[in-house]
């Protein structure tokens, strides 16, 4: 029997390797595959039920985290639309492209969050001919957070002003969830230059403004700088974005963030070191600016407005009953109100507080709870229940209404 040619040898340990690299990728794929479902398994688990809330503070707010926490609250437990309405409300959370102001709501029709244009519906609005047009703007406690339609900031005060003031009046709802004050500008100068020109302009802001300019480490920003900087500055690679839709990368992610140790993508935009109190100048500083520039805008275009500092959990003198301190100073996902942000808010509020005077325009409403003693906040972003948002627009409308008053002749 002759022996194996020199090729023939060669060709044989060639095929072993291709067979041995192969099955090297074969289990590889195979791992990694069996990696990713268990991370899944993981996330899934880390991030529902009473697992979550021992473990871990985030501030991604991932939909099922948010019904778990708000449906554990009592006055949502007492309300027989509460699930209903949670899983309206997280349907809505996935938010659209609109050009200059960066992102609105989808659309969304349910029996207590609907949705079109981008803008959430103000149940009662009459915005035919003759109809005194109320444009409102502001963060997610404008929008409705925590809300049906009918229990929004917008809906008790398109009720309260024709209650008091006659009507026909057209309240639109442009607030939006994380909107800071400049994105409301921005909304506004479209409309002007789309000829839709209201009769009053409500802006309603505070807690965002701080939120953002903590996040970023400098004011005059919208929320989430980082990581929409990112999409812009790291695009152009499948597989990086492939890499961090993996489960195994969100929970890699979420683990380092809890032991401190995340740190940021080369396309990440640096967040510098703040001194709180510059900061908080700097933040008051913006706000009033574009107080100012709605002033020129509303002497050009005719129309009334009112800036509103929306009040907050840290601020005012309000009794807080049990579920509301613990959201203070329990274990809590909702917002990690660290001495840093706590610091923030008091100098800022304070701040603005001593501005109003000041400004006839301006209006400070951290003391609007002050009186209440029923639980009123839902969180520590500035949410409170429907009541609370029926005290809200009381107070909102009967500046209008004073306002309208004083115009006519």
């Amino acid at each position: 029997m002759t022996g194996m040619t020199e090729p023939g040898r060669r060709g044989r340990q060639i095929a072993s390797s291709h067979r041995v690299i192969a099955k090297l990728l074969l289990n590889t794929l195979l791992l990694i595959i069996v990696l990713e479902l268990a991370a899944g398994v993981v996330l899934a688990t880390i991030t529902s039920g009473p697992v979550r809330d021992m473990l871990f503070r985030v501030t991604d707010k991932p939909n099922d985290l948010i019904k778990h926490h708000y449906l554990s609250l009592p006055y949502y437990a007492q309300q027989d639309w509460s699930e209903a309405y949670w899983r309206e409300h997280s349907r809505a959370q996935r938010k659209n492209y609109y050009p200059y102001v960066i992102w609105r709501s989808p659309p969304s029709a349910g029996r207590f969050v609907n949705i079109e244009g981008g803008l959430r519906n103000t149940p009662g609005t009459h915005c035919g001919p003759g109809a005194v047009k109320v444009y409102v703007f502001g963060g997610s406690a404008m929008w409705g957070w925590g809300s049906p339609d009918w229990g929004t900031i917008p809906a008790y005060l398109q009720a309260d002003l024709e209650a008091t003031a006659g009507g026909p009046f057209c309240v639109v709802n442009y607030g939006e969830n994380a909107y800071v004050s400049t994105q409301s500008l921005i909304q506004l100068q479209l409309l002007l230059e789309a000829g839709d020109v209201p009769d009053v302009v409500l802006f309603y802001d505070g807690v965002n403004e701080v939120f953002a300019g903590h996040q970023a480490g400098r004011p005059g920003v919208h929320q989430n700088l980082s990581e929409i900087a990112t999409l812009f500055q790291e695009r152009g690679s499948p597989f990086l974005s492939l890499l961090r839709s993996s489960s195994s990368f969100r929970l890699a992610q979420l683990l380092s963030s809890q032991l401190g140790l995340s740190g940021r993508g080369s396309g990440s935009v640096p967040k510098p070191k703040a001194d709180i109190a510059e900061l908080s100048d700097k933040i008051v500083d913006n706000y009033l600016k574009e107080l100012e520039i709605v002033g020129a805008l509303g002497e050009a275009f005719g129309f009334d407005y009112y800036f509103i500092w929306q009040p907050h959990i840290l601020a005012g003198r309000k009794r807080l009953s049990d579920e509301e301190q613990e959201m203070l100073t329990g274990l809590s996902w909702v917002v990690d109100l660290n001495s840093e942000l706590r610091e923030l808010f008091s100098r800022t509020y304070e701040s603005v507080a001593r501005e109003e005077p000041r400004y006839e325009h301006l209006h400070f409403m951290g003391h609007v709870f002050d009186d209440v003693e029923a639980p009123i906040w839902i969180d520590t972003w500035g949410h409170v229940t429907p009541e609370g948002n029926r005290l809200i627009a009381r107070e909102i409308s009967s500046l209008i209404s004073e306002g309208l008053a004083k115009r006519e002749p």
